[in-house]
């Protein structure tokens, strides 16, 4: 296995050359001989790499002048060109739309015609956007470039930026794709590698491929190898830079927990339809809120969670007989009642008198918990959670009145309680929708 890079790339560098020969290998560049520094064209593609123009185009003028004929100094030299470019474009315009939209305000407090200023920042939004074309464009010249030398590594990073800003965007596509077979390619020469390359390069292959699982693995095998090899944190954090594969880590491990989360609620779901199908109702009601927690959207949970409520409330109304079942309604709905107005001790009893009618109404145990929490303490994070939770499986039974009223409850537990306010906000727009849809644009 070669060395890791225990050492940042520099000028001097090259007095202890063992550590600067992996970091080249894994950023995709030629060796070089162990009696010379690393050149001007090795130093110049580091900088540009690191957006330090000026630096690499030094580099790369100071190539030209030795080797007037160099293709590749001469085709950096036009990429670098073409960045400071649209960099100093880009300042330009943002310094152009803040100085216009500080005009544009002056003049509407002022009460004067602000149209033509809000034109010209109109106008230079656009141009904007066609700048971003023209860096798009210029990241792919540059990843084309990279790929052809053979940088591998770097021409993934260049492309999968494009991508995350673009996901459609056609040019970092068709690059891409050759991507995945030079990968491929490589991955399939036995001997041309070291361990921590062929991992980096099979994690990137699996990303192309989005096999995030796949990525995942790979990429933890890198880090597992450089961590063996390297002797400081120091050579562990420039090996893993230079494989290039960290940020792309971190989107393939959300895919990974997204795809686990989406495998979890579709279980849960399949559990309580099965609940549900054998008749056992009361046990499918709770495995739906569940769920409903989790996803109040989740397709078909809507329908369900009312069929199992419906049903398991007429299982309660054969078991404690028609009187009992209106006393337990009477007294549910009393102390859900008591509880919105903030009498907690009479909603106390009422549950509590509910429950001993009833011991299984598990809507009515919550509701005591919550009830005491907040009888102990006003403003309770913990129990204004309950109530967000409560309004979520409300919300997903369609009882939209009921959300509002548990949302309510929970703001004033806990007024910071973010997921609360926007639930809020977003039910009572769908209840002014309902009620008049011309009332919302």
């Amino acid at each position: 296995m070669k060395p890791l890079c225990a050492l940042k790339l520099g000028r001097r560098s090259w007095e202890n050359p063992g550590p600067i020969l992996l970091c080249l290998a894994a950023l995709g560049l030629p060796a070089l001989s162990s009696a010379e520094p690393p050149d001007a064209l090795t130093n110049g593609v580091q900088a540009m790499e690191q957006h330090r123009w000026s630096e690499a185009m030094d580099d790369f003028l100071g190539v030209l002048k030795t080797d007037p004929a160099n293709e590749q100094a001469h085709a950096y030299v036009a990429l670098v060109t073409r960045e400071m470019e649209l960099e100093r474009q880009t300042a330009i315009r943002q310094q152009r739309v803040v100085l216009l939209g500080e005009a544009s305000k002056r003049l509407d407090e002022a009460r004067l015609d602000p149209t033509p200023l809000d034109q010209a920042i109109a106008n230079t939004t656009q141009a904007g956007r066609r700048a971003q074309e023209d860096r798009w464009h210029a990241q792919c010249d540059e990843a084309r470039l990279q790929l052809e030398n053979g940088h591998l590594l770097t021409a993934n990073d260049l492309v999968l930026k494009v991508l995350a800003e673009n996901a459609s965007y056609a040019e970092a596509q068709r690059i891409l794709s050759e991507l995945q077979a030079d990968l491929r390619k490589a991955l399939d020469q036995p001997g041309t590698l070291s361990v921590e390359e062929r991992y980096a390069y099979d994690g990137f292959y699996a990303f192309g491929q989005a096999d995030y699982d796949g990525a995942v693995t790979a990429w933890a095998k890198t880090r597992a190898v450089i961590q063996q090899a390297a002797a400081t944190p120091q050579a562990q954090g420039s090996a893993v830079q230079a494989l290039h594969f960290e940020a792309y880590e971190k989107v393939a491990w959300a895919h990974v927990e997204e795809e686990k989360r989406t495998a979890d609620m579709r279980a849960l779901f399949e559990r309580g339809m099965l609940l549900y199908q054998k008749e056992h109702y009361t046990e499918a009601m709770d495995v739906f809120r569940q769920l409903a927690i989790e996803n109040p959207d989740y397709p078909q949970l809507g329908f369900y969670l009312v069929q199992a409520e419906a049903a398991a409330e007429k299982d309660r109304t054969r078991r404690l007989g028609e009187r009992k079942r209106e006393q337990v309604a009477a007294l549910f709905k009393q102390g859900v009642d008591q509880l919105e107005k903030e009498h907690y001790e009479d909603a106390e009893r009422s549950f509590q008198d509910l429950l001993a009618i009833d011991p299984t109404h598990s809507e009515a145990r919550s509701y005591l918990t919550m009830v005491k929490a907040e009888m102990s303490r006003r403003h309770d994070p913990k129990a204004a959670q309950m109530h967000y939770e409560a309004g979520l499986v409300d919300y997903a039974s369609g009882k939209l009145e009921d959300a509002v009223r548990e949302w309510r409850v929970a703001i004033r537990m806990d007024p910071r309680h973010e997921k609360a306010l926007n639930a809020l906000s977003k039910v009572q727009k769908e209840l002014a929708l309902n009620k008049d849809p011309a009332a919302l644009p």
